[in-house]
């Protein structure tokens, strides 16, 4: 009896969640003003959120770990308790024939900059996953760390300068967990200045990039709650009852800044302090389903954009290709230089990346990418991007 009423208990419960979501619904789509019951309150802002929020309790009251998606792959629980997205299926010849087209490619830039003496420098993110794929289900492969692997390896026997953070953060002992959301593939404002001060350590003890560790040490920054109640993109697609929600930390210089950032393809001009220019809307009221945090920094994901640093710097200007990752990264990597030139390919590959390295006169050429960046189609290696 015990063994049928724990099959049968979630479908009381998602029948009993359906009839009040469509009578919630309902209220709302006659009266135009009817309240949200209580159990959807800041949760499902449509019928559909709610549906999703249904969907999400039912999967955890099963003890589901993973959560299909019609628009893309699995979402994944991990051990830890953070979600994360389900391994793209690709076979070893796959991720060799993938890693083999980007040595290739790096290796024509590196060849073209060096005509310059300028370096080029690979940054690899980590993955959600820690590597070994701890924390996975049984059964799942963890495609991300495998092809970071292999691109480490091969970028380095191609004697191409590889950073691989992942490295750093078993080298410094760190949590992997704690440097994500648990909700979102993207990891923390405090995980970007800690990235931030090793990549431009490493710019400063291989090219002689100046580099002042005291100035975007972490005791100079001050935290600013932009939320206490987020939901990332994977929380967004089973519900806060799966895995729950997320905070939001900023990270703000408590020292004196003055940046211009500009993003042609909006119009957008700011200047000033770090909290004026490079990001907005910390202090907006936000809809629990709809805005992300991340968009603060940087304007958002845009595919060209020059930030120049008029209070301090060391002369020197980077061209940096890369994905979000880098949105919370790039704000603190900029104190300590006088321009970043930020290309993200994903948004604009009409842009021609050694033109733009002359022009902007850049001192080196950095890509900042995590695992899931590296294979996918018009991605962070086209051709296009190529021409003279």
């Amino acid at each position: 009896m015990r063994a049928s009423l724990h099959r049968t208990l979630p479908a009381i419960a998602l029948l009993v969640l359906f009839a009040a979501a469509a009578i919630d619904g309902l209220v709302r789509s006659v009266t135009k003003t009817g309240p949200p019951i209580p159990w959807a309150k800041g949760f499902a802002n449509e019928e559909r959120y709610a549906l999703v929020t249904v969907n999400g309790l039912l999967q955890r009251l099963m003890r589901r770990r993973m959560v299909s998606n019609s628009k893309d792959i699995d979402i994944v629980l991990l051990d830890n308790g953070q979600l994360t997205l389900g391994s793209v299926a690709r076979n070893k010849a796959e991720r060799r024939k993938g890693i083999g087209d980007i040595k290739r490619y790096l290796s024509f830039v590196r060849d073209e900059l060096a005509k310059s003496q300028i370096p080029l420098i690979f940054v690899l993110c980590p993955s959600k996953v820690p590597p070994g794929g701890i924390g996975l289900p049984p059964g799942l492969e963890d495609d991300d760390n495998l092809l970071g692997d292999l691109l480490v390896k091969t970028l380095r026997k191609a004697s191409i300068d590889c950073l691989d953070l992942r490295e750093r953060i078993a080298a410094e002992n760190l949590d992997h967990a704690s440097l994500f959301f648990r909700t979102d593939h993207h990891w923390t404002p405090s995980a970007g200045l800690w990235a931030a001060n090793e990549v431009a350590a490493h710019l400063h003890d291989h090219y002689g990039l100046g580099f002042d560790p005291a100035l975007t040490a972490p005791e100079h920054y001050k935290t600013y709650r932009v939320g206490d109640s987020v939901l990332g993109s994977y929380g967004r697609r089973v519900g806060p009852w799966y895995a729950g929600y997320d905070s939001f930390d900023a990270l703000l210089p408590n020292f004196p800044t003055y940046f211009v950032l500009d993003v042609p393809s909006i119009d957008y001009h700011a200047k000033g302090p770090f909290t004026k220019s490079l990001v907005s809307g910390l202090k907006k009221r936000r809809a629990f389903w709809y805005d992300d945090p991340y968009g603060c920094y940087l304007a958002g994901q845009k595919g060209f954009a020059r930030l120049v640093n008029r209070k301090g710097g060391n002369g020197k200007t980077l061209c940096v290709v890369k994905d979000s990752f880098a949105s919370v990264l790039l704000p603190h990597l900029a104190i300590q230089y006088d321009k970043l030139v930020i290309l993200d390919p994903r948004k604009n590959q009409k842009i021609s990346l050694f033109a733009t390295v002359e022009n902007e006169k850049a001192d080196a050429l950095i890509y900042i990418l995590n695992p899931n960046s590296l294979i996918r189609k018009n991605g962070f290696f086209s051709r296009q991007m190529l021409r003279q």
